[in-house]
């Protein structure tokens, strides 16, 4: 039973909860693509800042449009009400598989949640402060000499310029140094996020959508968690990697993907040589695929 935000029992939803398994594959699938855009707006941040400037990072505001870059792919990143970004999206995703009040008997999927849900938050606040330092940043530095443009009378024998009325440098600088720390907080947090969900992997074991989202991402994987899939499938399938490969050819076969299979099964073996699960399936396979080579039409 879910629980809404009034604490009242509501009744699940079934035909969610029967494909729950593919839409937390779609979590872990969303949350890879979304770390690899963040990496390249922190890329561009990066080139923003000038490292050691008396004594201390600072935020370089004009700096051949990188800021404007950086604005842009946060704003395809968070999106709008009307159209959501993919992390608005994903947020909204993470509510769905984790709904509030599921922390008692799922705390490692409500913490991703939350991990989640603060990385969205964190990334509209990002958002509106690169947008106050591209639109005003640059332009305010220019006026802050400029007279104001007001009458000159006895009580004021001078006009005061901008600076005279507010600290203008103060302003952005503080909207620049909320940039950084805003933009180290999200890195933190995509991190963590990353280690929870490689931390709650073998609970997912069982989990078909999630065992190919691995091998069919496998370069993403590796490069995320600095593991071998076969030291992820150990982790999972404790010390028995073949079976993680074998899950895989159980599902691939289950929808006729023979020749996929057959590559999951091989890998099987290569793993664990006396596997046999994985040698009397590739000997069947390996005859299938030979009696029917159209099989290997866009397979490799």
């Amino acid at each position: 039973m879910l629980n809404n935000r009034n604490g009242i029992s509501a009744p699940p939803n079934k035909w969610f909860e029967n494909r729950r398994d593919f839409f937390i594959r779609k979590v872990v699938d969303e949350f890879l693509s979304m770390y690899c855009g963040f990496q390249e707006v922190y890329a561009v941040y990066l080139r923003c800042r000038a490292p050691y400037l008396n004594g201390s990072d600072h935020l370089v505001i004009d700096s051949d449009g990188n800021m404007f870059r950086i604005w842009e792919q946060l704003t395809r990143m968070v999106g709008s009400e009307s159209d959501k970004g993919p992390l608005w999206r994903l947020k909204d995703l993470c509510h769905l598989v984790w709904p509030e009040g599921t922390y008692d008997h799922d705390r490692s999927g409500s913490l991703v949640d939350w991990l989640i849900g603060s990385i969205f938050h964190e990334a509209m606040k990002l958002k509106e402060n690169v947008y106050l330092l591209n639109r005003y940043g640059s332009a305010a530095y220019k006026m802050k000499e400029y007279s104001i443009d007001i009458p000159v009378t006895a009580l004021s024998a001078r006009a005061p310029t901008l600076e005279n009325i507010v600290d203008v440098e103060g302003v952005i600088n503080g909207a620049a140094a909320d940039v950084v720390k805003q933009m180290e907080q999200i890195a933190f947090l995509f991190i963590t996020s990353s280690y929870m969900l490689r931390m709650i992997l073998p609970a997912y074991a069982g989990n078909a959508f999630i065992i190919r989202l691995l091998i069919e991402r496998e370069a993403l994987v590796e490069r995320f968690w600095g593991e071998s899939l076969e030291d992820i499938f150990n982790d999972m399938y404790c010390g028995d990697a073949a079976e993680g490969f074998c899950r895989a050819g159980r599902s691939y076969l289950s929808g006729q993907w023979f020749f996929k299979a057959l590559v999951m099964y091989k890998r099987a073996i290569k793993v664990n040589p006396t596997c046999d699960e994985a040698i009397t399936r590739m000997v069947q396979l390996q005859q299938i695929v030979s009696e029917n080579k159209e099989l290997l039409v866009g397979a490799a």
